[in-house]
């Protein structure tokens, strides 16, 4: 007989699981084939975050006739100064979030991202617990951008197409004409 605790507690363990499988692969290098498995972990830990593809963000941006987001950045400033979207603010965790919406209404459409959507989901998750509604992750977040040769700028807001590849198990879903090591 299954009772709500144990149901939770599979509930929690089930993301965990994937995500450790993916992990086991990252001994070594990840690579574009990995990316189901890793949008699916991610997607699986977070439900209640909805993702937005790269095209789908990229129409969104090009429209001047519709509100646009605020994008937040989720990496570190080193990852931050080699590329990033145009227009997106530096986000490294909750408090600086918590100081760059301070005076945002709750509905104002907000984007993060982050290397591959881990740090950016959560976040996303955070901010949809204190009560932001319109919040949603660039689904494989600025790799999946790049991967789709999309605009990108660096820290003098010139274009460029080089990405900080994070980490060496998860550079491997960078293109390597990307990567900029």
């Amino acid at each position: 007989m299954r009772t709500e605790r144990s149901s939770t507690y599979v509930r929690w363990q089930q993301p965990w699981i994937v995500f450790a499988m993916v992990l086991c692969c990252a001994c070594t290098t990840l690579d574009m084939d990995d990316w189901p498995a890793v949008k699916g972990g991610i997607r699986q830990r977070y439900p209640q975050v909805r993702q937005i593809s790269p095209a789908e963000l990229d129409r969104w941006l090009s429209r001047s006739d519709t509100i646009q987001p605020i994008l937040l950045d989720v990496r570190t400033i080193d990852e931050y100064t080699i590329s990033h979207l145009p227009g997106a603010d530096l986000t490294r965790h909750a408090q600086d979030a918590r100081v760059r919406l301070q005076d945002v209404r709750v509905d104002t459409p907000i984007v993060l991202y982050c290397s591959i959507g881990y740090r950016s989901t959560g976040l996303a998750a955070l901010l949809r617990h204190q009560g932001f509604t319109d919040v949603a992750n660039l689904e494989g977040s600025i790799f999946a951008w790049a991967n789709e040769n999309r605009r990108l700028v660096d820290s003098e807001r010139k274009p460029t197409t080089l990405v900080h590849p994070y980490d060496r198990p998860w550079s491997g879903l960078l293109d390597q004409a990307h990567r900029s090591e």
